[in-house]
Order: structure tokens, then C-alpha cells, then sequence
């Protein structure tokens, strides 16, 4: 059992290199789709493996906390993903069963964290605390979009790409976020700012291209 748990975190390292590397060069080629797309595959396929190692080594060592983030970090990727799928949702294209599991499942999970982050907030664990319940907040404002958009109350032409954007960069800061939290012992940070400063620092980009795109004239207001 120690053997198989020692490769499983061995391959979420690797995987978790691979992601910050892939995701990296995907956001720098981000305007060149022949570089962009080969990229956007390794992050994809790195993430699926950072979430089902996620999950094992949750379940093994009885984490909520780690199961909870694993959900969040993976939805925001996987909805990016199926954004790609789901362009025609204003013209009444119907989303698969597994886009609404998948809401329903991060709007658990998030809906978890927030419990949890009251819970360590009235144990006086205050960061944890404070961290679980932005988390949470957070995942479950994302998952009301995404309903949103699946239902087929859209804004804009380019609504899908503005979700694939957000989305791929909101599972990024979660590809940071864990590089910084599992470094910090060499960093020295507070863990309140290891576990949030990613999502600070990157929030403002994703709203400026997620901007720039609502301004382009590909743009069609409904």
C-alpha cells in the first residue's frame, strides 16, 4: 500500500510540473492556435491526472479538505474543456447529463468547503477558515454562471470562449496555487497568503481578457 501511495504522489508532482509548464506555454500561445491547441491537450490530460491522484490520496488520507479543492480546481478545467463542445447553446443545443453532473457535483463540493470553512472559523482556525470559505464562495459563483450559460441565457457570440478563457485560467491559479502551497516551507509566507495570492494576482488577468474579448467586434450583444 506504502508503495503504491509513495507513485501515486510521485505522479501528481510530475503531473502537477506538467501543468504549470503546458499551461505556461498555452497561455503564451494563446493567439496562435497551432501552438495553443497542442498544449491546451497535455494541460487537459496533466489535470485529469492531478485530479484522480487528487482523489485517491484524499480517500487515503481522510482529507475533506484536499477531496473538496480537487473537485474545484478540476471543474474549472474540465467546464473550459466542454465549453469548446457547447458553442451553440443560444441556438438551443442541449448540454450532455454530464455537463449538469458535473455543476451539480462542484456545487457540493463547494457548498462542503464553505461548511467547512465556518467550522475551522468557529475552532478559531482562522485561515484555514478564511481559505475554505473563499474557495467555496468562489466555486460556487463559477457553477451558477456555468448553470446559467447551459440553460441557454447567454450574452455575446463568444460566450464560450470567454468561459474556456476563465476557466483554463481559473484552474491554473489552482496548478499555482498548490506549487506555492507545497513550497511555502522554503518561502516562508503566511499559509492564508500562499493558499490566496495565486487567485489575487491572476483574478485581474482573467477579467482583462475575458474584457478584450467582449470588446472585440466579434462580439454580438443579445
Amino acid at each position: 500500500m506504502e508503495t503504491f501511495i509513495t507513485i501515486s504522489r510521485i505522479v501528481h508532482i510530475i503531473a502537477g510540473s506538467l501543468a504549470l509548464l503546458s499551461g505556461l506555454g498555452a497561455i503564451l500561445a494563446r493567439k496562435k492556435v497551432k501552438v495553443h491547441k497542442p498544449f491546451g491537450k497535455i494541460y487537459l490530460y496533466s489535470m485529469w491526472v492531478i485530479f484522480i491522484t487528487a482523489m485517491y490520496l484524499s480517500i487515503y488520507r481522510q482529507s475533506v479538505f484536499l477531496f473538496f479543492i480537487g473537485v474545484f480546481t478540476f471543474h474549472s478545467c474540465i467546464t473550459a474543456f466542454r465549453s469548446l463542445k457547447l458553442k451553440k447553446l443560444h441556438l438551443g443545443q442541449k448540454p450532455l447529463k454530464t455537463d449538469w453532473a458535473i455543476e451539480g457535483f462542484n456545487v457540493l463540493a463547494c457548498g462542503g468547503l464553505i461548511i467547512l470553512g465556518i467550522i475551522l472559523l468557529l475552532k478559531n482556525n482562522i485561515e484555514f477558515g478564511i481559505i475554505c470559505s473563499v474557495f467555496g464562495v468562489i466555486g460556487i459563483r463559477l457553477s451558477a454562471s456555468n448553470i446559467k450559460r447551459l440553460r441557454g441565457k447567454v450574452k455575446g457570440a463568444n460566450y464560450w470562449l470567454l468561459s474556456h478563457i476563465g476557466g483554463m485560467l481559473g484552474s491554473y491559479i489552482g496548478a499555482i496555487t498548490a506549487f506555492t502551497v507545497n513550497n511555502n516551507r522554503w518561502m516562508g509566507m503566511p499559509q492564508v497568503v500562499a493558499w490566496l495570492a495565486p487567485t489575487l494576482i491572476i483574478v485581474p488577468f482573467i477579467f482583462y481578457e475575458i474584457a478584450r474579448f467582449q470588446k472585440s467586434p466579434g462580439i454580438v450583444n443579445q
